[in-house]
């Protein structure tokens, strides 16, 4: 899908944008605090109605404003589609071609943005839950039965904590519900298995093209329960070992809510044994190989890469502005330009201008 002209009003520092976008590679250029990640920002929100920066919203409203607005037009090979925005104070509104959408999951199927930013870098270092929305949300993006199995799950989990912070825990709700926990977790877990087998086929090849040949990669995936013929047996015996536990600290701990997968590069867990740049080239890589796994050329993901050259030594930079211009739509926030042939957007302070 390309995005093919964005406007603003009073989103973050921009009174107002109007521009037209370049279907391949597009640099937004200028000095640090004008805006470029605001830019990006915006690009990224058309995709969740959510800002990977923030969970404050009134925060991308401009000071002053009462609301803040992101109009695009979105081609997706034939189809051509304008998504309006409006974030107020209170609430938000999303249209598709002048008519409300109600869901956001709606959105997230019209607009496939995919985002990294300096934040990311540390994604296997940190919490297993960072790593569990990153498999959540682009199994999601992929898979409409995922996306309702989550969202079931996510509902009976939050029910079965409700009943074991009861002052009477009642057994046999706790019972029903994890009969009921287990019966959604089996696809679920299926789900993620065969996702993390495809990112492997895609992985070691991205990985090669950014970092350089040679570098093995594999995703190890941990399942709370292997999800073969004796699944449902074993699930049984997790909740019950974990039972008491449950009881005792009035939450639920176990099922693939508390799963989680690492990165082995070359065989070692880059958790344990990767530098600083290592994890950057795995992150960067895991966060593109969805991209390859998308056959219909017109529903490949646009790219918003913020700040991502700030660490990367002349060669992995060279390595990266290559693989950039296999892909299609790209958005790169830097200081100065990287890309030869790329289309440049310059930003001062609240504007951004086309050069060509």
């Amino acid at each position: 899908m390309i995005l093919k002209h964005l406007e603003l009003r009073n989103f973050r520092n921009y009174d107002s944008l109007s521009i037209d976008l370049d279907p391949a590679i597009n640099e937004i250029v200028g000095p640090n605090g004008v805006g470029k990640s605001n830019l990006a920002e915006a690009i990224h929100y058309l995709s969740l109605a959510r800002s990977w920066r923030t969970s404050d919203e009134r925060l991308l409203i401009k000071d002053g404003a009462d609301e803040a607005s992101i109009i695009a037009e979105i081609e997706e090979g034939a189809l051509h589609r304008e998504i309006e925005i409006t974030i107020g104070r209170d609430k938000k509104k999303i249209a598709l071609n002048g008519k409300p959408i109600r869901r956001l999951s709606e959105l997230s199927r019209l607009v496939n943005v995919i985002v990294f930013s300096p934040a990311d870098v540390p994604l296997f270092l940190g919490s297993p839950g960072e790593r569990r929305r990153f498999l959540d949300l682009s199994l999601s993006k992929q898979s409409l039965d995922y996306f309702a199995l989550i969202g079931r799950y996510d509902k009976l989990l939050k029910e079965r904590n409700a009943a074991l912070k009861a002052s009477n825990i009642d057994d046999r709700l706790i019972d029903v519900l994890t009969e009921q926990m287990i019966e959604v977790s089996y696809p679920l877990i299926k789900l993620r298995a065969l996702y993390i087998s495809e990112l492997n086929k895609v992985l070691p090849t991205i990985l090669g093209k950014l970092k350089g040949p040679g570098n093995a990669a594999e995703l190890v995936y941990r399942p709370f329960v292997k999800a073969d013929e004796k699944f449902t047996e074993n699930a049984r015996n997790a909740f019950s070992r974990a039972k008491e536990s449950d009881y005792r600290h009035r939450t639920t701990s176990v099922g693939p809510h508390r799963e989680d997968f690492s990165f082995l590069l070359n065989g070692k867990d880059i958790a344990d044994y990767g530098s600083q740049g290592e994890n950057r080239m795995a992150v960067l890589s895991l966060m593109m190989a969805p991209y390859s796994l998308i056959e219909d050329e017109g529903k490949k993901p646009i790219f918003v890469l913020d700040d991502v050259y700030s660490e990367l030594d002349k060669d992995h930079a060279e390595r990266l502005g290559i693989y950039l211009k296999e892909l299609k739509q790209v958005f790169v926030t830097a200081t100065k330009t990287k890309t030869e042939g790329s289309s440049i957007i310059e930003v001062t302070a609240g504007k951004a201008t086309r050069r060509n």
